[in-house]
């Protein structure tokens, strides 16, 4: 039996690194993802929030590292 979690592709390590913050709690983290709603500088995305303990939306706060490889 593996241990690995189970992630959606482009969804946490693959694209360019962000500063978000979680629309449910306001917590900012950096975050990967590939799969933006709208412009990449200020668009939104689903992700993990471990505050909110479930997947919520995430509002781009800016671009810390654009892709190294394989994203969009």
């Amino acid at each position: 039996m593996s241990s690995e979690r189970a992630t959606a592709p482009g969804v946490g390590r693959v694209g360019p690194l962000l500063s978000a913050r979680c629309t449910g709690c306001g917590k900012t983290s950096k975050k990967r993802t590939t799969e933006i709603v709208g412009d990449r500088s200020s668009g939104s995305f689903q992700h993990v929030c471990h505050s909110c303990h479930g997947v919520t939306w995430w509002n781009v706060l800016e671009l810390v590292e654009a892709d190294a490889g394989g994203g969009r």
